[in-house]
């Protein structure tokens, strides 16, 4: 799977059980901040709200460029309601040792939008095919950018066509533009100039 994590030296095959961890996966993936991921990480001993020996494996374990890192249980919200995991992940938590993870997160499918998931899941195929002449020719325009404009008209007099809508979408997860909108990232996004890294 390529992709952008500085901690991964060469492509790697990535193991989800189901498509909201699929999507879960690709919002990480997004995320400029992530300096790792592992998924289906140790299984974890823990006690349940009986007092039985249970085990636990977190979905993901991130960690963040800062050192930080966060282990991910992924659950659909339905599930989290009738099932009181929320409870049980407390109890999770608990039995996470800190130098398995500093923090504990619960991610379902009410954490992000559809619109989010699509635009990560996008941008996961853009980064598949790089392009450093038309990142660098969207880059340079981005840098001079001082009022707001669509992807489409910034890009329309590179005659990149495709390719500069592709490399303007993944300049905007670097931080070189921002939108203005929220929803599907499309040739008719409004932007304005961002941070170049």
């Amino acid at each position: 799977m390529p992709c952008h994590l500085p901690a991964w030296d060469h492509p790697r095959k990535v193991v989800y059980e189901s498509i909201l961890e699929m999507r879960v996966l690709y919002l990480l993936l997004a995320r400029p901040d992530i300096w790792d991921l592992r998924e289906q990480i140790q299984r974890l001993p823990y006690r349940n709200s009986e007092g039985q020996s249970k085990w636990a494996v977190y979905d993901f374990l991130v960690t963040l460029r800062c050192g930080r890192r966060v282990a991910i249980a992924v659950k659909p919200a339905a599930i989290v309601e009738r099932s009181g995991f929320r409870q049980e992940l407390e109890l999770i938590r608990a039995a996470t040792p800190l130098s398995l993870a500093h923090d504990v997160v619960l991610v379902t499918d009410r954490s992000f939008s559809a619109a989010e998931a699509r635009n990560a899941e996008r941008l996961h195929e853009f980064r598949r095919f790089p392009d450093q002449q038309a990142d660098q020719i969207v880059s340079d325009l981005l840098r001079c950018l001082n009022t707001e404009t669509t992807i489409a008209e910034l890009v329309k007099p590179t005659g990149l066509g495709c390719r500069g809508f592709r490399a303007a979408f993944r300049l905007l997860y670097m931080g070189a533009a921002k939108t203005l909108e929220i929803g599907d990232i499309s040739p008719q996004t409004r932007i304005v100039g961002g941070d170049v890294r």
